[in-house]
C-alpha cells in the first residue's frame, strides 16, 4: 500500500549530482536486466547480490564518480560484516597443536564479554542510474490510500476492545513509533515504517478519545462516524444481533 508521493517522486538529475556527497538511493523492487545477467566476476557478483537484497528499500550511498553508461553514477555503501577471518601465524598454529607445514585460518564471529556480536564495516560499490538517487533530507509522505488502509486495520483490530485495552494498545503503538524512528536514524529503509507507525498511534489515540467522549464501554467501528472501512482488505462485517 505504499508508493512514492510528493517529494518521493522527485529524483536527482545527473547534472546535479555532487561527487563525494551522500544520497538516499531508492532501489526498485525489480532490478534492470543488467543487474541480473551481468558478468559473473566475484566482486561484481557480490555487489549485485547486495543490491538484490536491498530491493524495495532506501539505502544510504556516497557518490564516488560517474558510470560508463550515460545517466549512471558509481556509489559506495557501508555494510556491517559479522563474520571475520583470522589467519594464524606458525606460532599460533603450533600453540593450539596444529600440524606444521601448512597455513590455517579461523572464521567465525567476534563477541565481547557480554556475548554481543561485534561487527566490522565493509564497503561495496555499485553503478546505478542517477534517477534512483534522492536528497538525504527528503521529506516522505504516505499516500491517502495507504493511510486509509492502516487506519482501517486499527479500527478492525479495536473492535470490541474496552477503553483500558485501547489505552494499552496506544501505549504499545507509541513504543513502536520510538523503536522504528530509532532504526530509521541509521537505516533509511525504515523511513516508511516510521511514518506508518505514527499513523497507527494516531488512530489508537483517536479511538480512545471517541470512546471517552461517547461514554462507551467497548468500541464498535460500525457506530463510529469517523471509522475507516477499506474494502475489500478490511471490512467490519454485520453488526451484532442484526440479520
Amino acid at each position: 500500500m505504499q508508493g512514492p508521493t510528493g517529494a518521493e517522486a522527485a529524483t536527482v538529475r545527473i547534472e546535479d549530482v555532487e561527487v563525494g556527497a551522500a544520497y538516499i538511493a531508492r532501489i526498485p523492487q525489480r532490478l534492470p536486466a543488467e543487474y541480473r545477467t551481468g558478468p559473473r566476476v566475484l566482486a561484481r557478483w557480490q555487489a549485485d547480490m547486495q543490491l538484490y537484497m536491498a530491493r524495495g528499500r532506501r539505502i544510504t550511498v556516497t557518490v564516488t564518480g560517474y558510470g560508463d553508461t550515460p545517466g549512471t553514477v558509481t556509489v559506495t555503501r557501508e555494510l556491517p560484516a559479522g563474520r571475520v577471518c583470522l589467519r594464524l601465524t606458525a606460532e599460533q598454529a603450533a600453540g593450539i597443536g596444529l600440524a606444521e607445514g601448512q597455513e590455517y585460518e579461523i572464521t567465525g564471529i567476534v563477541t565481547d564479554e557480554a556475548d554481543r556480536v561485534i561487527t566490522f564495516p565493509s564497503r561495496v560499490e555499485h553503478t546505478i542510474p542517477a534517477r534512483w538517487l534522492r536528497p538525504p533530507g527528503e521529506q516522505l509522505a504516505v499516500s491517502a490510500d495507504s493511510e486509509r488502509f492502516h487506519r482501517a486495520l486499527i479500527c478492525r483490530n479495536a473492535d470490541g476492545m474496552t477503553p483500558q485495552q485501547i489505552d494499552h494498545a496506544a501505549a504499545g503503538a507509541l513504543e513502536q513509533v520510538h523503536h522504528v524512528q530509532g532504526l530509521a536514524l541509521d537505516d533509511p529503509g525504515y523511513d516508511w515504517g516510521a511514518l506508518t507507525a505514527e499513523i497507527d498511534h494516531r488512530e489508537w489515540l483517536r479511538i480512545a478519545a471517541y470512546l471517552r467522549a461517547a461514554g462507551l464501554t467497548t468500541y464498535d467501528p460500525r457506530t463510529d462516524p469517523n471509522a475507516v472501512e477499506d474494502p475489500p482488505q478490511v471490512q467490519f462485517g454485520t453488526p451484532p444481533n442484526q440479520t
